[in-house]
């Protein structure tokens, strides 16, 4: 099952413009050449926004975060955290949760629909520890 990443608006102003603004002034001031280079990483760059998702797939996680690719094993979480934090991270979004798995790994996630996407994991592993305030009862 996909769950595409949550996206907040000013990520996504932020990579649009980001791109946009790279294109359109070298094309308004003739320069051609570096409207050429600014596609390409202008492309790059929305690569990242079309492209950022999760996928369980049997007992797995992949991690999609445009051309970078990751995999969580869910038999190996040890919990599940509401998140904030500005880490690097393949979110779009600062509403994030962070999974704890492995020894030292940790990846801050955030599925459009997060109530879904936990209920996914606990299928495959029903004892992964959630944080409180990712259960439905306790919505803020």
């Amino acid at each position: 099952m996909y769950f595409p990443s949550l996206r907040d608006k000013w990520i996504t102003g932020l990579i649009w413009g980001i791109t946009l603004s790279g294109v359109l002034f070298p094309l308004i001031k003739g320069q051609f050449t570096t409207m050429m280079i600014m596609i390409i990483l202008g492309s790059f760059l929305l690569w990242f926004w079309f492209r950022t998702g999760y996928k369980i797939e049997g007992e797995k996680i992949k991690v999609y975060y445009g051309p970078i690719r990751q995999t969580i094993h869910i038999p190996e979480i040890k919990l599940i955290l509401k998140s904030k934090m500005p880490i690097n991270s393949p979110a779009l979004s600062f509403n994030r949760i962070q999974i704890s798995c492995g020894k030292y790994d940790v990846v801050a996630i955030s599925p459009q629909d997060r109530e879904k996407f936990i209920s996914a994991l606990l299928d495959i592993k029903p004892d992964i520890p959630i944080d409180e305030r990712l259960m439905p009862h306790n919505k803020k």
